[in-house]
């Protein structure tokens, strides 16, 4: 199988989570946590999971970057500055994770949306095949849906 090929269906998969977690909290509003804070609860459990991996997907995707820069070899600036913005996603992702509900998943969407135009823009240049910029923007587009669907039921819900 071709490299391209199982990062498709290795990101295919890792969005399974994603469309989970919004389609539990689109059929069932009783999952979606009524108070802010923390809470034991079935919802209060489900937003802690969604958030949770929502924060995980943006580390990883910020060690995309991370790894390019490091790759490339070559200690110049604009390779210094790939490292430092590379652990933005990872920072944005604990941010929100922290944020109560509806407003953390429009800082996920937001950071998705973000980093898949940044990787998008990097398609095609430093060895990075062009497959990669299609493939981010599919998942930064799929996964930006599910964080506006929660946004908005766990608006609605208040």
């Amino acid at each position: 199988m071709s490299v391209e090929k199982t990062a498709t269906m290795l990101a295919v998969l890792g969005f399974l989570p994603f469309a989970f977690f919004t389609t539990l909290m689109l059929a069932d509003p009783g999952l979606i946590p009524q108070e802010a804070g923390w809470s034991l609860g079935a919802g209060g459990f489900l937003a802690f999971a969604f958030k949770l991996y929502a924060a995980i997907i943006l580390s990883f995707v910020g060690g995309i970057r991370w790894g390019v820069a490091i790759v490339q070899q070559q200690g110049g600036r604009e390779e210094s500055e790939a490292l430092v913005l590379a652990a933005g996603p990872s920072i944005v992702g604990w941010f929100a994770f922290f944020m109560g509900e509806p407003w953390s998943y429009a800082v996920f969407a937001v950071a998705f949306a973000a980093t898949g135009w940044w990787d998008s823009r990097l398609a095609g240049n430093k060895g990075v095949p062009m497959w990669f910029g299609r493939l981010r923007v599919l998942l930064s587009v799929l996964v930006m849906a599910t964080m506006i669907s929660a946004f908005a039921a766990s608006y609605s819900a208040r």
